[in-house]
């Protein structure tokens, strides 16, 4: 967790002595690889070897009482240079979201919209995100689901139903000053996944989002480096294990990273149990990200989950973040998509009908209480028919179809359908524009 010079300076000694070899790799210039020669594996094991002689000299010098003593003292050190390292900004002035660059292009209000399927989050809402400056996100998730033929052709329906929502957003803001990018969020778990993502780029998607597991194949299915890809994780660990995968494999890096709190909307990356634990330490982990990601030069931290007012983007700036993401507040304004009897039971919505619920696959999920959550609760609903949405899923053991559940919410079905929402959707009082939003937040 040195800086990148200090570390350059470093390993061009390494390099004279012949200890080490270097090269960029042509795929993305970020991205330096070294290796040991085997003079420098020798030099490590001397290295070691030097060192181990050292610890185990001093410990043979302790009894057990002072070898305690000792820990404690290194586990304090620790501690304090971890806090130097990753500590909370501090100033007397607010905090500003300011313009992301990732690579060639620019990102003038980094606010992203939540990809919130089925049906949620298509054109209209994604349009007016970007012509506002931010990342509007259209959901793949079943979003053919409208298309004649969705039952009996599922896959060609999706890919269908994306490219055009794809293509209208591209449109609807080509002539906009300064705006924003139009993203494509899609599932690691559903089936088909990378017919998807080809569909995306191919219909002219500027970024990939992906979560719902760890979207390591990614970088395999988009050949094109203008298209950018950002990876929804919920640790620092999920954060390394995906750099260092797509560096070994594909000689590329993730262009930000999204990491997403427990307290966000629909799946969770988290096991029921986790939640509280989750949440309790959220700061804490966007510092782990954000120490993470530090030697990855232009990899900027989004950060997603419970966040709903300006004084919840502060916060999370303050922390580390370079981005937020915001799903809830989006589903109450004028242009999003979804069905007006999904916005209501937004706005009538209080704070107890905040629930989670087990997903036929075992995720949690965030939603609003219905009468088909409490029922899902208690008996189980076997599927009708099988649209095979999410790998995992065998529909024969499954409690409920998740898919019809949120197919019938977004046609306005809500006693029988699901309404994922974030923690903070009871805070919807009232119906707003995605300007309006922007302002506020920006304000």
């Amino acid at each position: 967790k040195i800086s990148v010079s200090t570390l350059t300076s470093a390993i061009n000694k390494l390099v004279n002595k012949k200890y080490v070899n270097r090269y960029r790799v042509p795929e993305d210039r970020r991205i330096v690889k070294i290796e040991l020669t085997e003079d420098g594996i020798d030099a490590v094991k001397e290295h070691d070897d030097f060192h181990k002689r050292l610890v185990n000299d001093v410990l043979s010098e302790l009894n057990e009482e002072e070898q305690a003593v000792l820990f404690q003292s290194l586990y304090a050190i620790n501690d304090f240079f971890k806090k130097q390292r990753i500590r909370v900004i501090k100033g007397d002035t607010p905090l500003k979201l300011m313009p992301m660059t990732l690579g060639d292009v620019t990102i003038p209000v980094p606010i992203f919209q939540g990809g919130m399927g089925i049906g949620v989050s298509l054109s209209r809402l994604s349009a007016a995100v970007a012509r506002c400056g931010g990342v509007g996100v259209i959901s793949a998730a079943q979003i053919g689901f409208l298309e004649p033929d969705f039952y009996t052709n599922p896959k060609e329906a999706n890919i269908r139903a994306l490219k055009r929502n794809i293509r209208e957003a591209k449109e609807a803001i080509k002539d906009v000053p300064n705006k924003g990018l139009i993203a494509v969020n899609i599932m690691y778990a559903s089936r088909n996944y990378d017919q998807f993502v080809e569909a995306a780029v191919e219909a002219g998607a500027d970024m990939i989002i992906s979560g719902a597991g760890l979207p390591m194949s990614l970088p395999g299915a988009v050949k094109s480096n203008k298209v950018k890809l950002v990876p929804i994780i919920s640790s620092a660990r999920a954060a390394g294990l995906i750099i260092r995968s797509w560096t070994k494999k594909y000689n590329r890096a993730p262009d930000a990273i999204l990491f997403e709190g427990p307290l966000a909307g629909g799946h969770l990356g988290f096991k029921e149990e986790q939640l509280d634990e989750a949440q309790e330490q959220f700061y804490d982990t966007i510092m782990e990200i954000k120490e993470e990601i530090a030697d990855l030069p232009g990899c900027p931290l989004i950060v997603a989950g419970g966040i709903y007012t300006k004084e919840d983007v502060q916060k999370v700036l303050a922390y580390g973040a370079d981005g937020v993401q915001l799903g809830t507040r989006f589903v109450t304004t004028e242009e999003c998509d979804v069905h007006p009897r999904f916005k209501e039971a937004y706005l009538n919505a209080k704070k107890e009908d905040m629930v989670v619920i087990k997903s036929p696959v075992g995720m949690p999920g965030r939603a609003i209480r219905t009468n088909f959550t409490e029922q899902v609760e208690k008996v189980r609903i076997p599927p009708n028919k099988c649209n095979r949405c999410l790998t995992p899923c065998k529909s024969n053991e499954a409690p409920y179809c998740i898919t019809q559940a949120l197919l019938n919410a977004a046609k306005g079905d809500i006693e029988n359908g699901i309404v994922f929402s974030g923690s903070n959707a009871y805070r919807s009082n009232k119906m707003e524009t995605v300007e309006e939003i922007f302002k506020d937040l920006t304000s």
